[in-house]
């Protein structure tokens, strides 16, 4: 088997694949061989991705969910077991931002942020954990931040969810051992997505000085592309990374973490 089926067979469920870092996972998972369970928690959203896909002749399905939701990560995980098998890969990626100061900060903005972010990861992985056990095999892949290792002004509840997800890897990773399950994290650093926009508001800047300030922060003078990140998770999902079990590859540029 090489690079291009290495998924060939098994199912993958990508949450939050709507757009950005989980949709280009979507699709690197998909063109290497995986059947796709493309989640969002907007059905329309969801099947775009999916219907892109399947045009290119992948096999992919959509299962809108709310992850903050357990019951509806439940049902979505029984769901896509139905469609395809169980699932063998998940990438916990969906997650939401609101730029606000912490004075300003409503606790439900604070809850909404922390239970999409960290409480979806766990309901995620307490579904399939146990069924990948059974089988002897499972990959997880934590789509955490490198906010969530140095913390940013106006996103404590980002970076705190985020920190969380990296520390339960490890948690999980702990628990899992030597099983034929193997979990790891990313902590990408500024990554061209819509998100920009809205830490453009924040800052009261255009879009493109957002965008500048964010690269002059690298060694490598640009920020990162959803592609890139997706590489990086396929990586992790796939084989030979078995030494980054409960770890985490941060990819901020040569940007320094601390």
């Amino acid at each position: 088997m090489g690079a291009a089926d290495v998924f060939a067979g098994r199912v993958a469920l990508v949450t939050g694949a709507s757009r950005g870092i989980g949709a280009a996972v979507a699709r690197r998972l998909a063109a290497r061989g995986a059947a796709v369970a493309v989640n969002a928690i907007d059905g329309a959203e969801a099947e775009a991705t999916a219907a892109e896909l399947r045009e290119a002749g992948r096999e992919a399905a959509a299962f809108p969910a709310d992850v903050a939701d357990p019951a509806q990560v439940a049902s979505m995980v029984r769901a896509v077991a139905a469609w395809r098998g169980p699932v063998e890969v998940l990438v916990n990626n969906a997650g939401v931002l609101e730029m606000t100061p912490l004075a300003e900060m409503p606790p439900e903005v604070w809850h909404r942020v922390v239970d999409v972010n960290l409480g979806g990861t766990f309901h995620c992985m307490r579904e399939v954990v146990p069924g990948m056990l059974e089988r002897g095999f499972g990959r997880i892949v934590n789509v955490a931040s490198f906010w969530g290792l140095v913390g940013v002004a106006g996103a404590t509840h980002y970076g705190a969810s985020k920190g969380g997800i990296l520390a339960l890897t490890r948690a999980v990773a702990a628990e899992l051992g030597p099983s034929g399950v193997r979990v790891a994290a990313i902590a990408p650093g500024t990554v061209d997505t819509e998100q920009l926009r809205a830490d453009a508001a924040f800052a009261g800047i255009a879009l493109e000085e957002m965008r500048a300030r964010y690269a002059a922060d690298t060694l490598i003078g640009r920020i990162a592309t959803p592609e890139e990140i997706a590489g990086l998770v396929a990586f992790l999902a796939g084989e030979g990374a078995e030494a980054f079990h409960g770890r985490a590859l941060v990819a901020t540029g040569g940007r320094r973490v601390a």
